[in-house]
């Protein structure tokens, strides 16, 4: 069977908004951008400026260099920090080598590390949820002591805690966590502690809520949903994960290389979203692709996104 009598199956496509870029990335990708007018390259970023292979390629086109190391980059050179959030370690580092910091962390993750240093002064045990191998984690938790927070991935971790002797705890969370991602810990550690303080509302992203919710409601209208997003994209991980939770084939691509025909074989509605930090041009591609046999394509607006981050005053 052809490629185009497969594809002729489906009828519809809806693509879900919000998907694609949030604030925060959005806000990112501008500081490189500016940068690379203002000074020329090369320029130095520190980790992927976002979590987004083609994001990433296009930029080292244009002569970024991304590193994971300060002692990577030429002494006296300019730096960009990424949209992630790093430990005043690094900061210190740069500094001591000469560099001119470029900060792009994310405000949202900014808001986090400043509480992190606020509970801590205030006394607090900080139980800190998140994954241990993403950077987020690393730059809250390298703003305070080590004896003054734990870092918990799972209900298993929360079943091994032990704080009979902490006054006053606290939970903090990754911003690329959502409600549904925390809530059974959560719900766990009240009944473990019940004097602890929930995390503060704001601490989880909009993009990152706002997203899952989006699947959610397409679960209910599509047959197959297919996810736009790198799989080094902590929230594009999870939306793929939410759609097979929701009861619905749902897979993670980076570009159309990786879609499989067989997917499609049986559906007749197909939803396209995509990660925090995937690219318009990268979804529009994909989409091209699915309806070159004539599918038609219909927008669907599940929630408005209309949240916008300033630049830095000096870039």
């Amino acid at each position: 069977m052809t490629n185009k009598s497969k594809v002729q199956k489906r009828k519809i496509i809806y693509l879900v908004k919000p998907r694609g870029f949030c604030a925060g990335v959005k806000r990112a990708v501008e500081i490189v951008e500016v940068a690379i007018r203002k000074y020329g390259v090369p320029l130095y970023v520190r980790h992927q400026i976002v979590h987004n292979r083609r994001v990433v390629a296009d930029f080292e086109k244009q002569g970024v260099v991304f590193v994971e190391k300060i002692n990577e980059v030429p002494k006296g050179a300019k730096i960009i920090f990424s949209a992630h959030g790093s430990p005043p370690s690094l900061y210190k580092e740069a500094l001591q080598r000469g560099l001119t910091i470029i900060d792009a962390t994310c405000p949202l993750v900014t808001k986090v590390h400043l509480e992190a240093k606020r509970y801590e002064k205030e006394g607090y045990f900080i139980v800190y949820l998140g994954d241990k191998d993403h950077p987020e984690p690393k730059g809250v938790l390298g703003e305070i002591k080590a004896s003054s927070a734990v870092l918990i991935e799972n209900l298993e971790d929360a079943k091994k805690l032990t704080l009979s002797d902490k006054k006053k705890i606290v939970i903090l969370t990754q911003t690329t966590l959502s409600f549904d991602d925390t809530k059974e810990i959560v719900i766990y550690l009240q009944k473990q502690f019940p004097h602890l303080t929930l995390p503060p509302a704001f601490d989880i992203c909009y993009a990152t809520q706002n997203r899952q919710e989006a699947v959610k409601a397409l679960a209910k209208m599509v047959d197959v949903i297919l996810v736009v997003g790198s799989r080094e994209s902590s929230n594009s991980k999870r939306l793929k994960d939410l759609g097979i939770a929701c009861g619905r084939p749902t897979y993670l691509v980076d570009d159309s290389s990786q879609i499989k025909e067989n997917w499609f074989e049986n559906a007749d509605k197909v939803g396209v979203t995509a990660g925090a930090s995937t690219p318009d041009r990268l979804i529009s591609e994909i989409v091209q692709y699915i309806r070159k046999s004539g599918v038609a394509v219909e927008e669907l607006e599940i929630i408005h996104e209309q949240i916008s981050f300033a630049l830095p005053i000096k870039i």
